[in-house]
């Protein structure tokens, strides 16, 4: 079985793309994208899936990592600096990887990194 992987900007991230990342999802390919996706962003994606679901794609799995969070300084300071970051950029910061989940096995999520499990 042939894995790709393909890194995804955020800014690149519309709507109307939704339909783009689950082709490449069913031809066997792990998505990351260099930002934590929004509520409505992981909505959409899994609403997508499951329309997409057969014999052949089962559906995805899917987690984000926060780096806002890592450095463990909440205070508020911090936090209207990160504020003023994600304004700016519109990146929510951190990372998202998903894939089919015929490929992956899990996904572990500790408070500092992701561990991708691949069959």
């Amino acid at each position: 079985m042939d894995i790709k992987i393909k890194f995804l900007p955020y800014e690149k991230l519309k709507d109307d793309n939704i339909k783009e990342i689950m082709h490449d999802l069913k031809k066997n390919t792990i998505i990351m994208i260099d930002a934590k996706l929004s509520p409505d962003q992981e909505t959409k994606l899994i609403e997508e899936t499951m329309k997409c679901i057969t014999s052949h794609f089962s559906g995805i799995e899917l987690d984000s990592l926060d780096l806002k969070k890592s450095d463990g300084d909440d205070s508020m300071i911090t936090r209207l600096k990160d504020q003023i970051v994600e304004f700016l950029t519109g990146k929510k910061r951190g990372l998202t990887l998903i894939g089919p989940a015929d490929i992956i096995k899990k996904i572990e999520k500790n408070p500092d990194d992701l561990l991708l499990h691949v069959r």
